[in-house]
């Protein structure tokens, strides 16, 4: 996500991009129960229960806590990598076959910028499928209308538009204005975008066992529920905004890790998949109205460095 630059205390308060709207309704209800804690002890019920801040050792659930974190942590960063290379290769890829494939006639550009803009949609599509979308507006301008339709019907579309890339590079060698180095190149890029892909797929598709996050859930409510047991005798009504702090501070940090372990989506701290589209779209289009590279010296240099290799 692409922050703006804020002060300290604009970020500080910042609720949008923060794990308070999930999780205050829990905090709400344990500071009730601390509330109901401290009028029983007001009222001479045996309240007061130091015991049960031995039930589960603090450095324990730290432990798990930082674990969580630190797990849905390196899911998130691995995912912006991949799409990032994703990207990288898209960009790479477009900027070759806009140089490197020379028209011998307008048909012949016209399908050369079609299937540079296969690439676009097939960054689209690759978000289509982390977030289990279907077609729509969005990748129409980037495909033909049968192609539109016939994603439509598909279950994998990346991996379609794959193989309508493969399929034109394959007609290029058998027109023989690429070569066989050339197509290798290629598909060895088109291979890794689809196994970057994959990771990411990996991800969407992978969440942290269940056990796991039950268990740690389990942790946490024994643990803040115990909090007013063990500090009412020597806080009374203080008892319940420290139960609340405590408990807020808990809750966050298992909140923070539930957000961002599956960063496809469209939650504020999710990868700005959408901003990253965009990008891609601009730079590849710049590429495209560049103008044609048909008949150049360069190209003909790069024919004559293939054929000496």
């Amino acid at each position: 996500m692409n922050y703006p630059e804020k002060s300290w205390f604009s970020i500080a308060f910042d609720l949008k991009s923060s794990v308070i709207p999930n999780i205050w309704l829990r905090v709400l209800v344990i500071m009730l129960f601390a509330l109901g804690v401290t009028i029983a002890h007001g009222n001479n019920l045996p309240m007061n229960q130091p015991i049960l801040g031995s039930i589960i050792p603090g450095i324990v659930l730290g432990l798990l806590l930082v674990f969580r974190t630190n797990t849905a942590y390196d899911r998130y960063w691995e995912g912006r990598k991949l799409i990032g290379l994703i990207s990288q290769i898209s960009r790479s890829l477009a900027k070759n076959m806009m140089i490197f494939i020379p028209e011998n006639n307008s048909e012949d550009y016209r399908k050369k910028i079609y299937h540079i803009q296969l690439l676009i949609a097939l960054f689209i599509s690759i978000k289509y499928h982390l977030r289990q979308e279907t077609v729509n507006e969005e990748i129409k301008k980037f495909i033909s209308e049968i192609q539109y339709l016939e994603l439509i019907n598909v279950k994998n579309m990346p991996l379609q538009i794959i193989k309508w890339l493969t399929i034109y590079f394959d007609e290029l060698l058998k027109k023989k204005t690429i070569n066989e180095l050339t197509l290798i190149t290629w598909n060895k890029q088109i291979e890794e975008i689809f196994i970057y892909f994959g990771g990411c797929e990996r991800i969407a598709s992978t969440p942290i066992p269940q056990a796991y996050s039950i268990h740690l859930k389990h942790l946490l409510v024994i643990y803040c529920f115990a909090i007013p047991f063990q500090c009412v005798a020597e806080l009374s009504w203080w008892t319940i905004p420290v139960t609340g702090i405590i408990s807020f501070a808990l809750l966050g940090v298992e909140a923070i890790g539930l957000e961002i372990e599956n960063p496809f989506g469209y939650d504020y701290n999710d990868l700005p998949l959408d901003k990253i589209a965009t990008k891609m779209i601009e730079d590849i289009q710049e590429i495209t109205d560049s103008g044609s590279f048909n008949n150049s010296e360069l190209w003909q240099g790069w024919v004559s460095l293939q054929q000496m290799s």
